[in-house]
């Protein structure tokens, strides 16, 4: 048998370095952080819109369908990713307000299936019932204190930019 020797991994290396790097950046500057997944989010939507553009007119094209709803959807979301690129701020409220009610409504999802949990135990139900009941006091905390709830988004990023870059490097070796 032929034991493959493993190589030191270089890329992989360099790409947690720079996720370190970025995971302190996020770390020392906050509202630059959640400006900059606005604007991202900003490109993101004008490069769905335009897909959406390209898409009905495809349909019209192939299908000799007209797609109304779709064109009309495409124009609203460039238009959002425009305001979110050239109003930084409307872009970093929505994203912390969007954050807190995908909270919401995942929490109020939760309360209303915990019932199915009780096949699996009585004391299983119990702890998915108060753990929803829990996520749903947070929800709402995030909801009427955006700044929290903003504080919340950078440290998510910055443990997701940490947590990949000990990962890559402990890879490399």
């Amino acid at each position: 048998m032929v034991d493959p020797k493993k190589r030191f991994d270089w890329f992989g290396f360099i790409v947690g370095l720079v996720s370190l790097y970025a995971g302190y950046l996020v770390t020392w500057y906050p509202l630059k952080s959640l400006s900059t997944i606005a604007v991202i989010f900003g490109f993101f939507v004008i490069i769905r819109g335009v897909y959406q553009l390209w898409f009905g007119s495809q349909m019209t094209r192939v299908l000799g369908v007209r797609s109304g709803w779709t064109i009309f959807t495409a124009i609203i979301d460039i238009i959002i990713g425009i305001i979110f690129i050239s109003h930084i701020q409307v872009g970093v409220v929505f994203i912390v307000y969007m954050f807190a009610i995908w909270f919401l409504l995942d929490a109020i999802f939760q309360i209303f299936t915990s019932r199915f949990y009780h096949f699996f135990g009585r004391k299983y139900y119990i702890l998915i019932v108060i753990l929803a009941c829990l996520n749903l006091l947070f929800a709402i905390i995030l909801l009427f204190n955006p700044v929290l709830a903003g504080g919340f988004i950078v440290f998510m990023l910055a443990f997701f930019f940490f947590a990949t870059g000990i990962a890559e490097i402990i890879e490399a070796f």
